[in-house]
């Protein structure tokens, strides 16, 4: 395989994801996927996909299962006694093998020049060993972050996943992050200078006009969250802030989206949404619309109807959630947390405020109170998404980002031989 040249400018990356095709299973990076290999097809570039596939989908010709092949007897009775002896670390192995074997098919069969994967659990790291093209890392939630409002950092586990997050990310041939601040983060936290990192957000979703939210057409008093009830998202913040605005707007309704998981309050107990809800705003507990996991055509579909979408997140990588609502020209009011003030300039195309009940109110206060204002930052909104998160813009700099891996590689390979 050459990585000279690249006479027709065109490209052939692999990308691993967890399921495919988007709607499957709601999930922040097969969302991304979706928008930057539609954005690199566009160029005349030639993505692959491996991933597992949903029920009833039939792959294309650039797609490859990772669900690993028949094994022998002995590979399986091997796999069974490590999975009782360290179950964590034959997981690691057994995913591990699936990549490979769908990225050498990749390889074979579309000539894939690169393999491209998340840092989940470091098996980039044990992936990268084992083929003959280079290995980049796209960070999107590394534990070491994420794990601070999931309080396991101290889990031995959790310590193990941390380590091998960083050696895949230190091993890597070439790093993404979609924001300055986890790539600021990253370095400082694993001391590493990551020379060449490249800062790519994802893209946004492109609608149409028609479809975006409209002051006419929305329901005023309805609010809409989008997220798991757990404290990495805020929905006890949302609840909060919902019980604070709750009697001075009287018949304002919150549309609670999501799947269904456990909020762990101060003391550590765990919470479902619904005994939450009795516990700690039983007053307007009958104004909460709890829809639970819908598929992502009905969220699309519920964007534009609510008079304004809340982001309540103690912290975000970049916050996916933040830009599906600008696209679609939603009035939003989001948490000054991680890096979601990279994509929301207060007062300009969106409302920022703390991670908190007390804040959180005030900003919707605020909104609710001014329609014309919530007109202006949708309309703002989603010129910013189109402009700023245009899938072809975001797709060139990845395929320029894509190639110096790729020659770069082939050089070190060079002076190696």
């Amino acid at each position: 395989m050459s990585f000279e040249g690249f006479p027709d400018r065109r490209l052939t990356p692999a990308f691993v994801s967890p399921t495919w095709p988007m709607g499957a299973t709601p999930n922040g990076i097969v969302t991304y996927l979706t928008g930057i290999t539609a954005g690199l097809r566009a160029l005349g570039h030639r993505p692959c996909i491996l991933a597992d596939f949903a029920d009833g989908y039939t792959p294309g010709p650039d797609e490859f299962p990772l669900k690993p092949g028949q094994r022998s007897l002995p590979s399986r009775l091997f796999d069974g006694v490590r999975f009782r002896i360290d179950p964590h670390g034959a997981l690691l192995a057994r995913d591990g093998t699936g990549i490979v074997r769908a990225a050498r098919r990749a390889m074979a069969e579309s000539g894939a020049q690169l393999l491209e994967m998340e840092e989940t659990f470091g098996t980039a790291h044990r992936v990268k060993r084992s083929l003959s093209i280079p290995v980049a890392v796209q960070i999107h939630g590394p534990f070491f972050a994420n794990g601070v409002e999931a309080r396991l950092l101290n889990d031995p586990g959790a310590r193990q996943r941390i380590r091998l997050e960083g050696a895949a990310i230190a091993a890597a041939d070439g790093v993404a992050s979609p924001s300055r601040e986890i790539l600021g983060r990253t370095r400082e936290y694993y001391q590493l200078s990551l020379p060449g990192a490249m800062v790519s957000p994802p893209p946004a979703p492109r609608i149409p006009l028609h479809r975006r939210w409209q002051l006419s057409k929305c329901d005023r008093n309805a609010i809409l969250f989008v997220g798991r009830f757990d404290r990495h998202k805020g929905g006890d913040i949302m609840i909060d802030a919902f019980r604070r605005l709750a009697p001075d707007f009287q018949e304002l309704r919150l549309w609670f989206v999501g799947r269904e998981s456990l909020f762990a309050d101060d003391a550590g107990r765990q919470w479902p949404l619904s005994e939450y809800l009795a516990r700690y705003a039983p007053e307007c507990a009958m104004r909460v619309d709890v829809l639970g996991r819908i598929s992502t055509e009905e969220i699309d579909a519920l964007r534009p109807r609510p008079f304004c979408t809340v982001v309540a997140s103690r912290y975000e990588t970049f916050g996916m959630v933040v830009l599906e609502a600008m696209a679609y020209g939603c009035p939003l009011v989001a948490t000054r947390a991680g890096a979601i003030p990279e994509v929301v300039e207060d007062g300009v195309n969106g409302l920022l405020c703390p991670a908190g009940g007390e804040g959180l109110a005030e900003a919707l206060r605020s909104l609710l109170s001014d329609p014309p204002l919530a007109a202006r930052l949708g309309e703002r909104a989603g010129e910013d998404a189109e402009r700023r998160y245009h899938p072809e813009t975001l797709a060139r700099d990845r395929a320029d980002f894509h190639r110096d891996i790729i020659e770069r590689y082939g050089a070190k390979r060079r002076r190696t031989d």
